[in-house]
């Protein structure tokens, strides 16, 4: 089944990096990107988006903040953060969310694991994380 990845970070190098990742692995869902949280609330409202990957360190709301909200308004889309800081309070936010944890530089075979795993139905009972440390 054909799924939308929201793509966010400030970065378009970065947005096109995690956009080649998905493509090579689900090349029949549709990537859309966003360079910061404003452009990410805009897209939710026009777009049936199902996955979201957003990048920590982001003018405006970080990471955190903007995947806190989009869960607020669609706890069905599923999260990953995207950061290279490792931080014991950021990736304890990251998992108080029930958002995938993918620390940079990103590993291909890790986002592919989060974007099998966030393709599937729910099963009930879980919180929904499609944990960034399968495997």
């Amino acid at each position: 089944m054909s799924k939308t990845v929201i793509v966010v970070d400030d970065s378009k190098l970065s947005r096109m990096h995690v956009r080649g990742i998905i493509l090579r692995n689900k090349p029949d869902w549709t990537v859309i990107e966003a360079a910061n949280s404003a452009e990410l609330y805009g897209k939710l409202a026009e777009s049936d988006i199902h996955i979201a990957i957003i990048d920590f360190n982001m003018p405006g709301d970080n990471g955190l903040e903007a995947a806190a909200r989009l869960l607020e308004a669609r706890p069905d889309i599923r999260v990953a953060i995207i950061t290279a800081n490792a931080q014991d309070s950021v990736v304890s936010g990251i998992r108080a969310l029930g958002a995938a944890f993918m620390p940079k530089p990103l590993e291909e075979e890790q986002m592919a694991r989060f974007l099998t795993a966030a393709g599937l139905p729910r099963r009930p009972g879980t919180d929904g994380g499609a944990g960034g440390e399968a495997g």
